[in-house]
């Protein structure tokens, strides 16, 4: 660039300094339709109009006018002191309702998508079926008269993982849920040591229980069931492989009684598991909402009914004020007594406490089957007097009838081993030994929310022989009560987000709820206490304005 060029530059830019000089020098008279802030109050309001120059960084001057907030004016505070208001009241709220209770009852009201009802409708798989069968050791010499006695061996466990799965579920107008429950069984190979293609030598239960469930027949009867056994080679003992045991047990002389007589035989697949899952799906109806917390979760009617319909006894028969074992109501006491309803049990079985118990951080109540549960009223005046069929005999104490959930076919329950039963169960019996750890059940709740964290559910099935004279080759076996198998339903715990939720809702919330509330209210007061200060004795702020012409470059 030549001389010429730098100054002409120069001229033309001390004329536009010049001219901002008299731009800022020209006092601007203030019009009537000047915009104003409306937050801002200056200090020419109230005729007391003052003006100041300042020299900024790069040398140059600013105009600079004292200013005084309106209080409550700008969005910021009008948002401060929303904010302050929601705390307040928000920790006002939470004193009287607190989060533990409003998550509570929210859980009662099992609402579709949250995790209650989620995690009901599609439960983790966390219940083991452990199968245990029990293989004759002496059949020959049995058979031949040689011994007295059975020799049994337990076999297993065989283990499986039960599924259980609700669907069509209907919310009823009357504060109770409908659904449809349904259980399968999926075999754990990684999990049992045994091959399902072992052999076994078991009784032949087809046959002796035919025979046991004639024992009062009329004579001809009784001779027209002996010839077809004759005819068709029955034997009393039978080699059979596990898996036939469990799931696909038949007999030739079960195939032609069917053909024969159907009502004697409705089903010619005896299997063991078979028997149980086949049909394993139930409608039931439940109590659930606020307004059933004792109730929740407790069941109104199953199929319809309020009862089995299977005992004549009603308070025997009901089913009302059990639980599937799903869940149990909140608020569960030391004095309560639990029901559990099994369909395989053919009845309600209480649960008593029993102790206190630490689980995951949380104290929790075990409750278990009585021992006297199975026990002859006889022995026991406290039991009822109604669970045994009319058309059987009375059993002995420690065994509990269940013939009318299986065609009336000669069946009782018991706990495994024969625990807490008659020592006359073991007479013709050798190779069990009951004790109450590996026999007895219990389960373990977590009492404020009714969760079951823990369980073992333990029975076992026996063939009930009835006096059997007029079979020749069967009355070995009379009046004796065989061990058929037993099982026992684990649930071995919780996934850890329902462990994690749990913990949170007993332990963590009930001991920081009010801490939260009573900081949320005096941080609200607080924010609260700093407006009122601000606006009762303000506060000024300079703002200062710029000219774009004071950022022109000056030349030296």
């Amino acid at each position: 660039m030549d001389q010429n060029q730098r100054n002409y530059y120069k001229t033309n830019i001390a004329a536009l300094n010049l001219t901002a000089a008299l731009v800022k020098s020209e006092p601007l008279e203030e019009k009537e339709d000047d915009v104003k802030w409306p937050c801002l109050e200056t200090a020419s309001d109230k005729g007391l109009s003052t003006e100041t120059s300042s020299t900024t960084s790069r040398g140059e001057t600013s105009n600079t006018s004292n200013h005084k907030r309106k209080p409550f004016c700008t969005i910021g505070n009008s948002f401060y002191i929303f904010s302050a208001l929601v705390l307040f009241l928000v920790g006002t709220i939470t004193i009287v309702y607190t989060p533990f209770n409003i998550l509570m009852n929210e859980r009662l009201k099992m609402v579709r998508g949250l995790p209650a009802y989620e995690w009901w409708k599609n439960p983790p798989d966390e219940v083991l079926l452990r199968v245990y069968l029990f293989n004759v050791t002496n059949s020959e010499r049995f058979e031949n008269g040689i011994d007295s006695k059975l020799e049994l061996n337990e076999i297993g466990p065989i283990v499986f993982r039960e599924l259980l799965r609700h669907s069509d579920v209907r919310f009823n107008d009357n504060g109770t849920m409908t659904y449809v429950a349904t259980r399968t069984a999926v075999f754990l190979p990684e999990m049992t040591n045994i091959s399902l293609d072992a052999k076994l030598i078991l009784p032949n239960f087809a046959a002796l229980g035919m025979a046991s469930y004639l024992w009062d027949a009329s004579y001809f009867t009784k001779y027209g069931f002996k010839l077809m056994m004759d005819m068709l080679d029955t034997k009393m003992f039978i080699k059979t492989s596990i898996n036939d045991c469990l799931w696909n047990l038949t007999d030739p002389l079960v195939q032609k009684a069917k053909t024969m007589m159907p009502g004697l035989v409705p089903e010619e697949n005896m299997g063991i598991l078979y028997q149980i899952y086949n049909k394993f799906t139930d409608e039931v109806t439940v109590f659930m909402g606020p307004e059933n917390g004792r109730r929740f979760f407790t069941v109104d009617k199953y199929h319809g009914k309020p009862n089995l319909g299977i005992w004549e006894d009603s308070k025997c028969d009901s089913v009302q004020g059990s639980s599937e074992g799903v869940t149990y109501h909140q608020f569960v006491s030391k004095n309560d007594t639990l029901k559990y309803l099994r369909k395989t049990m053919c009845r309600v079985t209480p649960l008593k406490y029993k102790n206190e118990v630490t689980k995951s951080g949380m104290t929790m109540y075990k409750f278990i089957l009585p021992n006297n549960v199975f026990s002859h009223p006889q022995t026991d005046p406290s039991l009822e007097d109604c669970f045994h069929n009319p058309k059987s005999i009375p059993l002995l104490s420690g065994l509990s009838d269940v013939s009318p959930c299986y065609y009336d076919f000669p069946i009782a329950a018991s706990f495994p081993h024969f625990l807490n039963g008659d020592q006359a169960l073991l007479k013709s019996i050798s190779g069990l030994k009951p004790n109450e750890e590996n026999h007895g059940s219990y389960l373990i709740v977590e009492p404020l929310t009714g969760v079951p964290v823990e369980s073992r559910a333990r029975s076992q099935s026996n063939l009930v022989m009835h006096p059997t004279s007029g079979f020749s080759n069967i009355d070995k076996f009379s009046n004796m009560s065989i061990p058929m198998f037993w099982a026992e339903y684990n649930q071995v715990g919780l996934p850890w987000y329902i462990t994690t939720l749990m913990y949170f809702t007993v332990i963590v919330l009930p001991y920081t709820q009010s801490i939260g509330s009573i900081l949320m209210m005096i941080a609200g007061l607080a924010m609260i206490g700093k407006s009122i200060f601000d606006a009762v004795f303000g506060y000024k702020k300079p703002l200062y304005s710029y000219s774009s012409l004071d950022l022109l470059p000056s030349i030296s």
